[in-house]
C-alpha cells in the first residue's frame, strides 16, 4: 500500500480541495435531501475555507497518496459559555476521503493529525456532527472512541413566514417603536452551536 502523507494545507492543494468537497457534498445530498445545495456551494465552500486559513484558531491538513491529495480535515479550537467547567474544545468540521481511496488508514491519520494539534494547544476535547443517516459516518467515528453528547435535531416548519397572533394575544401590550434605521439584535443560542459545513469521513463525512 502506498504512503499516507498528511501535511498541512497550501494554496496550491485549493483545487484538489475543491474537487475532493464536491464528491463529499453531492454524496451529503443523495444520501439526505436535507444536505440540498446552494447553486453556488462550491463558491462558498472556498471562502469558507480561506477563512479557516486565515483563523489562527483552526487548523487544514491534507492527506496525500503518491502527492496526490486524497483527504481533508479542518479543526477549530471554540469555546462554551462561561458557566461550564470545560471551557475550550476542539471542534473537528471537516473530515472527508475521497471514495476511492477510503479503507486505507487514511481518514484515521487525518483524525490522528488534527488531535495532535489539538492537544499541542492544550485541548482535552473533541466534538464534531456527524450525519446520522450515514452508517460509515457513524462507524468510523465510533472507532476512534466517539460517543453522543448533544444530538441536533430537526424540525420541517413547512413554508416559511410569520403565523399571525391569535386574536386578542395582543391586546393591552405596549410595543415600542424602532428608530427608521435600527437594525434587529443579533440571535443568539444559549450554546456554542458550531455552523459547520461538513462533518465526518469521506461521504457524510
Amino acid at each position: 500500500m502506498s504512503e499516507i502523507h498528511v501535511r498541512a494545507v497550501k494554496m496550491a492543494d485549493e483545487r484538489a480541495i475543491l474537487a475532493l468537497v464536491h464528491e463529499e457534498m453531492e454524496a451529503h445530498a443523495r444520501m439526505d435531501a436535507r444536505f440540498r445545495l446552494r447553486a453556488d456551494a462550491g463558491a462558498r465552500y472556498v471562502v469558507y475555507l480561506r477563512e479557516r486559513l486565515r483563523d489562527i484558531d483552526s487548523s487544514v491538513f491534507v492527506a496525500e497518496v503518491e502527492a496526490r491529495v486524497v483527504g481533508l480535515a479542518i479543526g477549530t479550537v471554540r469555546k462554551q459559555n462561561v458557566f461550564f467547567e470545560e471551557r475550550r474544545y476542539g471542534y473537528i468540521s471537516d473530515l472527508m476521503v475521497e471514495r476511492a481511496a477510503r479503507r486505507r488508514g487514511i481518514g484515521r491519520a487525518l483524525y490522528d493529525r488534527t488531535v495532535l494539534w489539538f492537544r499541542g494547544l492544550g485541548i482535552g476535547v473533541v466534538r464534531l456532527h456527524i450525519a446520522v443517516k450515514s452508517d460509515e459516518a457513524r462507524a468510523f467515528w465510533k472507532s476512534v472512541g466517539a460517543g453522543e453528547f448533544l444530538v441536533e435535531s430537526w424540525i420541517d416548519l413547512g413554508d416559511v413566514g410569520v403565523a399571525a397572533p391569535p386574536d386578542g394575544a395582543l391586546a393591552g401590550t405596549a410595543v415600542a417603536a424602532a428608530p427608521p434605521d435600527a437594525s434587529p439584535p443579533p440571535l443568539r443560542s444559549g450554546f456554542d452551536y458550531p455552523d459547520d459545513v461538513l462533518t465526518g469521513r469521506g461521504g457524510s463525512l
